[in-house]
């Protein structure tokens, strides 16, 4: 039986016309079948027309077939070669470059990494693993599969973590750039030899050598000839890098933070080609009539070509006859390159013989090279996580972990881009549908927004009386309707763990509701915790935390200035580094209080009280039957009133204030008489202080006096105050 080689994508007639006739020429392969698929039915008509004048040409005894079944085409074959492009250049390729453009991030190439890369990966990955399954299923016995396709890098991590077949990824960059290097530097070519390794399109030059001398010092020199101004992005590279890469200059502008980001005077300095993939697509469809034309041969005829570099029939020669040779290669990291992650996808050497394919072992690369590729691997193996989980937080993980798009754009334009990426490529259907995620956010739905939010919440009407009402509030963002029960759990130390009230809840996607709650009275002296559930897991239930009361006596001085030796101490920390120290006392009508706040960033202007730098009291009588009065400091120099609701001065309560550079002290008293509290009489007080900075660790944070990150609508660890005559 002939072996059988099966071209997926044959549509690309070009490139198979150069595969096939570069296989035909070798002898042994002569008499092989050609296997050729596309989904286009003119596409493949044109391909197969094509192989037979070039079967004839060469005047060899191959056999030619074409279909449109991917598994017909790969049934029984030793060898898969995949050139395909989905999504084509309209509208798969206009919309990777259209779409980015108009949030200000411009490309080149747009089809190994960028976002362009990205989505050209995410939109191939699905059809790979089908190929790669057909090959796992029906193809024969050790079939390789050859992949031509890009995003290389991606495309051959994704299957090898998918279906893991026999697979190789092959390019021309390694022996196009070895060929251009020597003719920068004069050099005769065949007595050159080289070693590379990195990334598809990343690789390095880490030897090139001429007649077996380091021939990189020709190169160097290059940088000092103000008349040579060739391929000038990459040999910026080796000027910063010290070695050479093997992929374009339009290539390399997009793969790093270092030259599109910083505006059209670099652009042009390093003569970046913008768009260009388009330009290059555009001349394509526009040749296509005379490039048909020149495929079919006039008259009968066709030209056939010497044998291409193209590494593909080398590979498939060596491993039918034996032939050892040497190729370049992508394949799974299995330790060949020490500094680079397990099983990314790496270009390196590869020995081919009759055992197939044989990776070299590198080592470790200079680590300046291992650390600009892991900058190109990160957003691969977030692209590949998202092709084959199916999530979408991953897509834009992807794009903020790529060099150029987290050079240019924000995190709110990245997501809003992908999120219209993903919606264009899904309306041609080219994309599968992904589990969603909470809106803006890159965590996923499930698990997270899958659940009904439940929080208990006080009922306004109960404000200020002696018993407290509470409602449950309840929000269904699922995605899908929600019925079921959610009960109200209460945890304390006298009641253990028990249920207080359970409610019948029906709501549908996208609607909130509130139900009263059937409580028994609750003490409010002791530490409990109430908190909604539901048997079924559906229900993220926010608790309600009541602390017990702190009893204090507070001291009743003579006069204002012994409240440093005789007033209570008032202490708040926070991850214990102290926050607020200081005294407080009652003369006549009015509680003192001296209060010194650390704040290494205080904001005088802050847009609200809790924003930044505030100190916030709250007082009740302590039967509240007056509700709770909320008045704040916002920190300036000298001497100011209180403020109330709504920014009102409230002139009854006055501080004196200074700021320097380690916080502000603030010292003054709060008119308790103006509140309703009668001299002697007991009262509720609490007190919150928000911080711009603490010391030089810690950040902005707002603390309650419990000692606990709290809110405004937290303010319920009251102090129970008992004035003590001195």
């Amino acid at each position: 039986m002939p072996t059988k080689i099966t071209l997926i994508g044959a549509g690309s007639v070009v490139f198979a016309k150069n595969l096939i006739s570069d296989i035909l020429q070798f002898p042994e392969l002569s008499d092989c079948h050609l296997c050729l698929m596309d989904i286009d039915p003119s596409r493949l008509k044109v391909a197969e027309v094509m192989a037979r004048k070039v079967v004839a040409k060469l005047r060899v005894a191959a056999q030619v077939s074409s279909t449109l079944d991917r598994t017909d085409a790969i049934r029984e074959a030793n060898y898969v070669i995949c050139t395909i492009q989905v999504g084509g250049y309209k509208p798969g390729t206009l919309i990777d470059f259209d779409i980015p453009k108009k949030y200000g991030l411009k490309q080149t190439i747009a089809d190994t990494l960028g976002i362009g890369g990205i989505f050209r990966a995410l939109r191939t990955i699905p059809k790979l693993i089908d190929i790669a399954r057909d090959i796992e299923t029906v193809g024969a016995s050790g079939c390789l599969f050859l992949n031509y396709t890009n995003p290389m890098a991606m495309n051959c991590m994704a299957v090898d973590r998918a279906v893991g077949t026999p697979m190789v990824g092959l390019c021309h960059s390694v022996q196009g750039t070895s060929k251009q290097l020597a003719t920068y530097a004069g050099l005769n070519y065949d007595e050159v030899t080289y070693k590379v390794a990195g990334i598809n399109h990343m690789a390095f030059f880490l030897e090139y050598q001429y007649r077996g001398r380091d021939a990189y010092p020709l190169l160097f020199k290059l940088l000092e000839d103000p008349d040579f101004k060739q391929d000038k992005v990459r040999f910026e590279m080796m000027r910063r890098l010290g070695y050479f890469v093997t992929e374009s200059s339009e290539h390399q502008a997009e793969y790093t933070p270092h030259f599109i980001h910083h505006g059209d005077d670099i652009v042009e300095k390093f003569e970046v080609p913008i768009d260009e993939y388009l330009r290059r697509c555009e001349s394509i469809i526009d040749t296509w009539q005379q490039t048909e034309a020149e495929l079919l041969g006039r008259d009968g005829e066709i030209k056939v070509k010497p044998q291409t570099h193209e590494y593909g029939s080398y590979i498939i020669h060596s491993m039918e006859t034996g032939t050892p040779r040497v190729i370049y290669g992508n394949v799974p990291n299995t330790g060949l390159i020490a500094n680079l992650p397990d099983r990314c996808c790496v270009e390196l050497p590869i020995l081919v013989d009759k055992s197939g394919l044989q990776p070299t072992h590198i080592g470790a690369l200079p680590p300046q090279l291992a650390a600009i590729c892991r900058t190109n691997i990160n957003p691969q193996e977030l692209a590949v996580q998202a092709a084959l989980t199916l999530k979408r937080e991953h897509v834009y993980h992807a794009a903020m972990a790529d060099p150029h798009t987290a050079a240019t754009l924000t995190l709110d334009k990245i997501w809003q881009m992908c999120d219209e990426l993903i919606d264009a490529h899904s309306k041609e259907g080219y994309l599968p549908e992904y589990a969603p995620t909470l809106s803006q956010t890159g965590r996923g739905f499930a698990g997270t927004g899958d659940k009904v939010f439940a929080a208990i919440r006080q009922d306004p009407e109960s404000q200020g009386q002696d018993a407290l009402t509470f409602i449950l509030e309840a929000a269904n963002e699922t995605g899908h309707p929600y019925e079921g029960q959610i009960s109200i759990e209460i945890a304390s130390e006298s009641t253990g763990t028990k249920i207080l009230d359970t409610i019948d809840v029906s709501l549908e996607n996208g609607r909130k509701a509130q139900y009263p709650l059937d409580l028994p009275s609750l003490p409010r002296d002791e530490s409990y915790t109430l908190c909604p559930v539901d048997s079924s897991g559906k229900v993220a239930g926010q608790p309600r935390l009541n602390s017990k009361r702190q009893h204090m006596e507070m001291p009743v001085v003579e006069n204002a200035d012994t409240l440093a030796s005789q007033g209570a101490e008032i202490e708040l920390e926070f991850m214990s580094v102290p926050l607020a120290t200081g005294k407080a006392a009652i003369h006549e009508d009015k509680l003192l209080l001296d209060l010194r706040v650390a704040d290494t960033d205080v904001e005088t202007n802050a847009r609200q009280p809790m924003d930044k730098s505030s100190v916030h009291f709250f007082f009740s009588r302590s039967d509240s039957s007056q509700g709770i009065e909320h008045f704040y400091l916002l920190p300036q120099d000298g001497e100011a009133p209180l403020h109330g609701a709504n920014r009102l001065e409230a002139p009854a309560h006055r501080f004196a204030t200074k700021i320097d550079k380690a916080g502000y002290a603030t010292r003054g008293h709060i008119d308790l008489k103006s509140l309703g509290i009668n001299d002697g009489e007991p009262f509720l007080f609490d007190f919150i202080v928000s911080t711009g900075a603490l010391g030089d660790a810690h950040g902005a944070c707002t603390v309650g006096w419990s000692g606990k990150q709290t809110s405004r609508e937290e303010s319920a660890h009251y102090a129970y105050i008992v004035p003590k005559p001195a």
